[in-house]
Parts: C-alpha cells; sequence; structure tokens
C-alpha cells in the first residue's frame, strides 16, 4: 500500500446513528465558540435533500437559534453558479456548454433510432430513448467514452442480433456527439463530470485556506471518487464516510462482490489509496449505545460474503447474542393492505411519546400511498416525501383520462372515468354530476355502440323507440340527455376535429383547450401537481417540433412518459414527527423506530432493470458495473437503517395474488439467529400483525338470517306480469325489491354479449325475420336471417371477434329456422307479435292484474284456434313441468289469449304452447311443444290455480317475502342476489357451494 494521506482526515460516523446531526454536532464542536468559524467550513454533501438535511440538523443543536452556517453544496447535482460564487479566477474553465433539457434529448435519441430503424411506434421508440440515455449516462458516469463501444462484443461470443445493437451504438458515438455540438449543448451527466474535474484539479493546484469536509458520499462515481481524494489530500480537508464497517474480517473484506453494502466503500478506500483500519470514528459519535453496537455487529455477520460463510458456524461465541440483544421485529403479511396496516399501527404506536419519531422507508411507492391513507383512520397526515409520479396525482389522471377518452372512441367507460374526475367539473353547468348519473343511469348501460359521439345519438333514437313501448309513467325523458350530450360533444370539438396524424402543437393546445373547458384554470393549474404539469406542457412545446406527426393514441403514449418521469413531492404538510421516505431520502436519515417494508425480492432489493442496447458480458467488456451494483446500494441503505435503535420489518407473502419470495437478508438473518442459538421466530413476537387484523375484526359473528320482510297489505303489488309469477314462486324477495321498494338492476357498462344480451338480440332478430314472411317462409329466407342478425350485430356495435364468434351459430339458426318455420305454418300462421295484453283477477282484497308481453301469438289456417310461441336463447323446458305449473308463463297467457285481453287480438281457444329454443348449438335450436288437448287444459288449470294460491297467500300479512324458499328451485339468474346477502346465510354443502 503506498503511502496515503494522513490517518485523520478520512472518518466514518457508524451505522444506527443520526448521521446528519452526528456530523452537525462534530463541526459545531469543532467550530467552538467562534460564531464565525462555522462560516469558513464548507461541507460537501451528496444532493440537495443531504443539505437540507444537514440545515434542520443545525437547526435542531442551536434549538431554534440564528447561526452563520458552513457553506454546503451538493456534489451529486453540482452547480456551475454556485462553483463560480466559490472558486474566484476560474470562471473561463467553468464557461461549459449548458445541459441539454432531458425532455430535448429524449425526443432527440427517439429521433435518431427513429432515423435508423423504422416500423416501431412512437411509445417504443421513447422507452428505447429512455432506455439509451439511460446507459449514455451511465458511461459518462463511469468516466468512459462512447469511442469505445467497439471493444463491447467479440463476435465468436456474442449473437448476431447483438452485433446489430453495437453497430447502432457505435453511429451513436458517431452522431451524438455532432448533434449535441450542433445545438450547442452537453449531456448532464458529462458536465457534472467535467465540473467535479475542474474542481478537483482547481484545488489540487490551490489549496483552499478554509475547512473542506466531505461527508455522505460512497464514491459512486468517479469524479466524486476523484474530488474526494483530492479532498483528502488538502491541508485542511477531510472525509466523512456513511457507515464504514471496520469490525468485518479482513478475509471477508477481501471477497465482497457488488451486491454488498461495504463494495462501494472498499472501492472508494482503495481510489483513495487508504486502508479501513486507519479510518477514524468522527469524534462526536460516543453517544453510541450498547444496543446499537450489538445491532451493527449483528448487522456485519448477516451481511457477510457468501465465500466466508461457513464463519457462521461460531457466530454464536463471537457475539453472544441474547433475545433482548436484538432489538428488530418482523411481520409477514398477507397482502399489501394488510402490510400497509400495520405499518400504520407502528406508526401510530410511537406518536404515544411525544418526544419519539418513526420513518416508514421503502421503494414501494404503491405501498407508501396505502400507509398514507390508513394514517388517516386516526387524523395523521403525513406524506410520501419521495413523492410520486405526476401520473398519478389528480391532475395528472385528469389530463390523462381526457386523452384516453378520446382514444376510447368516446365510449362510455373512458368518459364516464373522464367526467366523474374530480376535476372535471365544467363552470357552465350547475348540475355536472347530476347530468353524468343521468347518463349513467338512462343511456350508457347496455352494449356500446361504435361510432364515437354519432353512437350515444342513435343510442338516444333506439331509447325513444323503446319509450314507445312503454308506459307513460316508465319512460326516459331524453331532452336533458340530448343537451349533456351535446355539451360533452361541443367542449370536446378540437380534439374531435382531429383525426388521423397531426403535429405534437395541435394535439397539445386542442387538449389542453378541452381540459380547460371541463375545469376553471385557477383550478386545474393550481397546488404543486397542477404546477408540475403546467412546467411539464411549457417543456414539451419548447421541444415539439422534434417530434413528427403523430395519432392520439401517440400522443398519449409520449404524454404518459412524460409525466411518469416529473416527481411531485410535497413542499409542506410533512408530519413533524413521521415520515415517509424512499431509500435516496432516507440514506443520512435517522429516527428513533426505522420501519423497513416491502422487504421481497424484486422490490428491496430492486430486479436490475433490463438493458435492451447492452447485455451483461457486453456491459462488461466495456467496463460498465454490473446490474448487481444497485443491490449493493439497496443492501448499504437497509444495513444502515437495520443498525437503527428500534427496527421493525414488514412484507407481503402475496402481492397482487402471486406469492413472493423474502429479501434475501430476510433469509441471512434467519440462518445467524440459528447458529446463534436463537429461534428467528423471536423476530415475529411483536402484536402489531395482530392488532391490525383486529382492527376490522368483528368481535361476534353473526351472519344475518334469511330475509323475510312482512310490508303492509298496500305496500303488496297487485299488478305482475307472466314471467313475474315465476319470480314469485321461485324467489319472492325479488317481487319484494323490485315492486315495493322499487329497486330496477342496472345493466352492465359495455356490456358483452351474455345471456341477457342474446335473448335480446335472438327476439329482435326474429320479430324482424317473421315480419318479413307474415304468410309462407321460402327456402332461400335462410340468406335473409343472417342479413337481419349481421345487421343487428352491427346495431349493437359488438367487438369484431363476437361477431367472427357468432357467423357459424347464426348459419345453424338460419337453416334450422326455415325448417321449423316451414314445418310450424303447414298449421298455423303468425297472427301478433309483441303484444300487450293484461287480465283482471278477481280476489277476496280486490283485483289482481296479470300482464303480459307475448313474444308471437299464432292463429290456426282456419282462424279457430291460437298458439302461443315464446323465444328463449337457452335454458331447459319440458312438457311437464308446463304441466305441473313450474313453467307457468305460456299457459297464464293462454288465459289472457282465451279472454280476448291481447291487444288487437281476437278471442280464441289455444291449443299450443311451444317454447322455441334459439341457441346456435349443434342442432341449431329446439322446440318444445304441448299440443295435446287435455295436457294444454291441465297446464292452463295449474297455473290458475297456482297463481291464484300465491295470490292468497301474500294477501296475508303474516306472509313474509322470502329469498329463495327452496333453494334447490332457485331462479338461474338473480338480480337481487347480492341485497338478500344470500352468500352470507346460506349454508354450505359438503363441495361448499351456496346452497
Amino acid at each position: 500500500m503506498s503511502e496515503g494521506p494522513k490517518k485523520t482526515c478520512i472518518y466514518t460516523i457508524p451505522a444506527g446513528l443520526s448521521f446528519v446531526d452526528v456530523l452537525a454536532r462534530g463541526i459545531m464542536d469543532d467550530a467552538g465558540d467562534d460564531p464565525l468559524a462555522l462560516a469558513r467550513i464548507q461541507v460537501l454533501l451528496p444532493t440537495r435533500r443531504a443539505c437540507r438535511s444537514l440545515r434542520e440538523a443545525f437547526l435542531r443543536l442551536s434549538h431554534g437559534k440564528p447561526l452563520l452556517l458552513p457553506r454546503m453544496n451538493p456534489i451529486g447535482d453540482v452547480d456551475e453558479e454556485d462553483l463560480s460564487l466559490t472558486l474566484a479566477g476560474i470562471e473561463e474553465d467553468l464557461a461549459l456548454p449548458p445541459a441539454i433539457a432531458p425532455l430535448r434529448r429524449q425526443f432527440l435519441l427517439m429521433k435518431l433510432i427513429a432515423h435508423q430503424e423504422r416500423g416501431r411506434s412512437l411509445e417504443q421508440d421513447m422507452m428505447l430513448a429512455t432506455a439509451l440515455g439511460r446507459l449514455t449516462d451511465q458511461i459518462y458516469t463511469e468516466d468512459l467514452d462512447l469511442a469505445d463501444l467497439h471493444k463491447a462484443v467479440d463476435k465468436k461470443d456474442f449473437a448476431e442480433h447483438w452485433d446489430i445493437s453495437l453497430k447502432f451504438l457505435e453511429l451513436l458515438s458517431v452522431h451524438w456527439p455532432l448533434i449535441l455540438a450542433e445545438n450547442g449543448v452537453i449531456d448532464a451527466a458529462d458536465r457534472r463530470n467535467r465540473l467535479l474535474k475542474t474542481l478537483a484539479a482547481h484545488w489540487r493546484k490551490n489549496p483552499p485556506a478554509h475547512k473542506i469536509i466531505a461527508a455522505g458520499s460512497t464514491g459512486s462515481i468517479p469524479a466524486t471518487a476523484t474530488l474526494l481524494k483530492t479532498v483528502a489530500n488538502l491541508p485542511d480537508g477531510c472525509i466523512v464516510l456513511p457507515g464504514l464497517d471496520q469490525d468485518m474480517d479482513d478475509k471477508s473484506w477481501g471477497a465482497l462482490d457488488d451486491t454488498h453494502p461495504q463494495a462501494t466503500l472498499r472501492h472508494l478506500l482503495g481510489e483513495l489509496e487508504f486502508d479501513r483500519h486507519d479510518v477514524a470514528v468522527w469524534p462526536a459519535s460516543d453517544d453510541e449505545t450498547a444496543s446499537q453496537r450489538t445491532m451493527r455487529a449483528f448487522t456485519s455477520e448477516l451481511m457477510r460474503p457468501a465465500d466466508t460463510a461457513e464463519e457462521w458456524q461460531s457466530a454464536k461465541e463471537r457475539l453472544a447474542l441474547g433475545e433482548k440483544d436484538i432489538t428488530v421485529e418482523r411481520y409477514d403479511c398477507a397482502n399489501p393492505q394488510e402490510e400497509a396496516l400495520t405499518v400504520a399501527l407502528a406508526l401510530r404506536g410511537v406518536l404515544e411519546n411525544k418526544t419519539k419519531t418513526a420513518a416508514l422507508v421503502t421503494p414501494d411507492r404503491k405501498l407508501a400511498r396505502r400507509v398514507a391513507m390508513a394514517c388517516r383512520r386516526w387524523n395523521i397526515e403525513i406524506d410520501d416525501s419521495a413523492g410520486q409520479p405526476l401520473s398519478e396525482t389528480k391532475v395528472g389522471t385528469y389530463l390523462r383520462l381526457c386523452i384516453e377518452a378520446l382514444c376510447g372512441e368516446m365510449k362510455p367507460v373512458a368518459l364516464l372515468d373522464f367526467s366523474k374526475h374530480t376535476l372535471c367539473l365544467p363552470p357552465a353547468r350547475n348540475d355536472w354530476r347530476g347530468e353524468i348519473r343521468a347518463l349513467d343511469r338512462h343511456l350508457f348501460r347496455g352494449p356500446s355502440f361504435e361510432g364515437g359521439m354519432r353512437a350515444h345519438d342513435r343510442k338516444i333514437a333506439r331509447l325513444e323507440e323503446e319509450n314507445a313501448k312503454r308506459i307513460p309513467e316508465r319512460r326516459t325523458d331524453t331532452k336533458p340527455l340530448k343537451a349533456t350530450l351535446s355539451f360533452i360533444e361541443k367542449s370536446f370539438t378540437p380534439l374531435l376535429g382531429l383525426s388521423g396524424e397531426h403535429s405534437f402543437a395541435a394535439w397539445c393546445e386542442a387538449h389542453l383547450r378541452v381540459a380547460e373547458t371541463f375545469c376553471a384554470p385557477d383550478i386545474l393549474w393550481s397546488g404543486q401537481d397542477g404546477e408540475a404539469a403546467a412546467l411539464l406542457f411549457t417543456s414539451l412545446r419548447e421541444e415539439e417540433l422534434l417530434l413528427p406527426d403523430m395519432t392520439a393514441s401517440d400522443y398519449l403514449a409520449i404524454l404518459e412518459q412524460a409525466m411518469r418521469g416529473v416527481a411531485v413531492r410535497p413542499a409542506f404538510g410533512l408530519h413533524p414527527r413521521l415520515m415517509i421516505l424512499g431509500q435516496l431520502e432516507a440514506r443520512l436519515v435517522e429516527a428513533d423506530v426505522m420501519v423497513l417494508s416491502g422487504l421481497n425480492e424484486g422490490t428491496w432489493p430492486p430486479a436490475p432493470a433490463p438493458d435492451p442496447w447492452m447485455s451483461r458480458p457486453m456491459r462488461k467488456r466495456f467496463g460498465l458495473p454490473s446490474p448487481e451494483r444497485s443491490i449493493g446500494l439497496s443492501a448499504h441503505d437497509f444495513a444502515q437503517s437495520l443498525c437503527a435503535e428500534k427496527v421493525i420489518m414488514t412484507r407481503s407473502l402475496r402481492v397482487d395474488g402471486t406469492p413472493t419470495v423474502p429479501a434475501r437478508w430476510l433469509q441471512r438473518m434467519d440462518t445467524v439467529l440459528q447458529a446463534c442459538g436463537l429461534s428467528p421466530e423471536i423476530l415475529k413476537d411483536g402484536d402489531l400483525l395482530a392488532q391490525a387484523r383486529l382492527l376490522d375484526h368483528a368481535k361476534d359473528y353473526n351472519p344475518v338470517e334469511r330475509p323475510r320482510p312482512k310490508p303492509p297489505l298496500a305496500a303488496r303489488p297487485r299488478k305482475l306480469s307472466v314471467t313475474q309469477i315465476d319470480t314469485w314462486m321461485k324467489d319472492p324477495y325479488s317481487i319484494y325489491a323490485k315492486h315495493i321498494l322499487k329497486l330496477e338492476p342496472l345493466r352492465p357498462l359495455e356490456q358483452k354479449l351474455d345471456a341477457a344480451l342474446r335473448g335480446t338480440l335472438i327476439h329482435d332478430v326474429l320479430d324482424k325475420f317473421v315480419a318479413a314472411y307474415p304468410k309462407d317462409v321460402p327456402d332461400d329466407a335462410a340468406k335473409h336471417f343472417i342479413t337481419i342478425a349481421r345487421d343487428e350485430l352491427n346495431t349493437l356495435g359488438l367487438e369484431d371477434d363476437v361477431k367472427v364468434f357468432w357467423e357459424p351459430r347464426l348459419a345453424k339458426i338460419a337453416g334450422w329456422l326455415v325448417t321449423a318455420e316451414q314445418t310450424w305454418r303447414q298449421n298455423m300462421v303468425p297472427m301478433g307479435m309483441e303484444k300487450r295484453g293484461a287480465l283482471v283477477f278477481d280476489t277476496p282484497n280486490g283485483g289482481f292484474t296479470l300482464s303480459a308481453r307475448a313474444d308471437r301469438i299464432d292463429q290456426s289456417l282456419d282462424g279457430r284456434e291460437a298458439a302461443i310461441i315464446d323465444y328463449k336463447s337457452g335454458g331447459t323446458y319440458s312438457k311437464k313441468a308446463m304441466q305441473d305449473g313450474q313453467l307457468p308463463q305460456l299457459p297464464l297467457e293462454a288465459l289472457i289469449v282465451e279472454a280476448g285481453k291481447f291487444e288487437n287480438t281476437k278471442a280464441l281457444p289455444v291449443s299450443a304452447l311451444s317454447y322455441w329454443v334459439v341457441n346456435g348449438g349443434k342442432e341449431g335450436g329446439t322446440i318444445v311443444t304441448l299440443d295435446k288437448p287435455d295436457e294444454v287444459q291441465n297446464a292452463k288449470e295449474n297455473a290458475y290455480d297456482g297463481m291464484m294460491t300465491l295470490i292468497a297467500h301474500f294477501d296475508d300479512e303474516n306472509t313474509p317475502y322470502y329469498s329463495l324458499p327452496r333453494p334447490e328451485n332457485a331462479p338461474k339468474y338473480n338480480d337481487y342476489e347480492h341485497l338478500a346477502r344470500v352468500r352470507e346465510w346460506a349454508a354450505l354443502d359438503e363441495s361448499e357451494e351456496a346452497a
């Protein structure tokens, strides 16, 4: 080892201590009582956030008294103006070209990528440009040269496609510097390196007279390491390293790999030509507790490199740990929601002691938001200081949903997502929420139509057609619906007027005009997210000429990518004693209780990011660090926090339903504990998880009983349709919900071709087909049926794959139907379709009206008899069920026909009851007909007797409207099952299915 700088110029602050507080105390002790001494000291810190943390530490130490603080400079994002003020006389050396704006660089790289190879979308080019920019930054950061890229590939060892990638990268090494020179800029990473090198060179030639302290940096950037070496050799310079492990044995120290938390510090000490045993402890670190020293030794042991893992066999004698020495709790939660609640409880418990502080450290921003939401149940407002992407803020989602509505062809789901956003409150509309609810309820339900805003006009027309068939009190007023749609269409005109490809400027201008129509500008652009969005759009407009013409979906993709790159951090409102931090924010911060969450492989530590431009061997040959170095940095963050006085660790056993793997450090911890003669279960003795599970757990579980409402007689219905008689038999509660509570089920948004929609489709097609052939059905009628069916499918606006699926079914139905109609019409011809009728029955409590809407009523060729046909798209129907009264619909319709109570239909005796099941199956369809006179008569009598029995029973106020009185005879579809809470009270059989 060559002779290095003096031993006292490099220090370390042990892990487990608050780095900034100990650093500030040491600086103040060194300054003494001279009030100007602090101002003569210059402190170099990794980031601007670290500078703020150190200022706050000085404020805490002075108890709020004013101080002349040291000069603090961030070397991670070094600023030319700061250096020019500090280093007089080198202004010419600092006169570098400005750094290229991040968006401009990304768009220029996109343009370069698109020029080299076409055929990708703008979104793909933007993602490749992001990865290429990241690779370029790494090359500059590692102080490598783009001109040496040819060294990355040995054609003997690599696949041909990597050679293609390298050829493009070599073009980059030629063209990219020319592009930067043409624009008069340089890369930000390159500029930072040049500034750091300039500073280091100036200090070597002109050592400053004042004291310089470089603190908190691990020297992972070569230019930073060079500057640190310069500082270490200054007459009055020193370095303060974060958490250097001086207790690790030399064999382990020599065996460190990139994933170890000490790997970066070992590399730095090698650059400084300094032995770690000569590193002194920072003078103000003497308040370390015994438990902190124990935990630091334990952490060092569990982080031992694999090459010396055999030393774990003697860990029990070396560490001499007892259960009380381990101040760590571990909770393996079922899912992220349970984990968030457990963490929130831990933070809530810290507040019981008014002097304690706590910090949640996690790289999982979704978990951080869950914790913040969980804390609100105790009125604790705590923000994530690591921020969140602009795309996930209120303003970001509003702007994104606006374009998604356009890209979604203004269909119901996309339009409602935008219209129901909290920021969507057009100043011109007084009751916007009510208007949107009306559209949602009356127009947007059911299948969605294709054709943009014109599709909603077709739905209005369809609704008006249905109104004509309804009784007045059940009709929907379409005028306010038309007015709302007209406003939406007019407001979206700037975007709707753009079709195909247009410039980014055109899309952006139209987008913002629409956004400001639905949200007042003073509201939209206010707040931190609004200001961040305004700055982003300003930057985008400055670089818009670099982008080609694009479609709406391309514009949306670019906007989303750009918004994801903007972090919105709270400027105020942070809790005074609770913190939610990312790994970067937590590196120099310490709290009384450290909560480390998201400890799963792939989250903490993170999975190495894939590199589409270079493989691992290529990176190694070129000189770039391995992707595992990020794991080492994550390990350093974990080890620093683990040495705190009190640590709580959490993880989720499943995330999004997928089993997870615990972080490697947790598995090592279990191994070391066992080696020390301790059970890993001692970490799980805490009660936070149990408390979290009890928070929302009912003390007693008392399932609701089967509903049995007994409304008064006056509230009970005196009019039902023939189809509802069957429901009345099988599920009286549905009759209660619909006719007494007046609850109508809503159809799904953008309804797929389910059973209900399939039935409606079959009815409409058959009605039009029969109307087209009122008497005879020719052999070629099948073609006409298919044409009608296709038109109906197009009218419903169903997806192309559904239409393709139905093509062969339509052919089967058409062939079967023509044959069935020809056979049927040898005796019967249509007399009426979709006919309405009603019959009043006398009962002790007054008249009871039975209504019906018959799919089809036919009459015999001689006009003396009638037949009733009901179309079905599925289900099982039998003659026996019609006779026994289990299928009362057609027999009851027969009573109305024979009484002459169907509109425009004469009274005729009914000789046949027929179900036509049209399903497009193997045969195309089936027909079940009851046509023997005695069987038809039995069916009518049994249906009548059953209905009168029902009326008599439910005219008794003591008769409840049970839900599913006979579960084995439950209806196939039940719109009110959730309201009756069937799954809560129904008994479970051996197969654990609801009875």
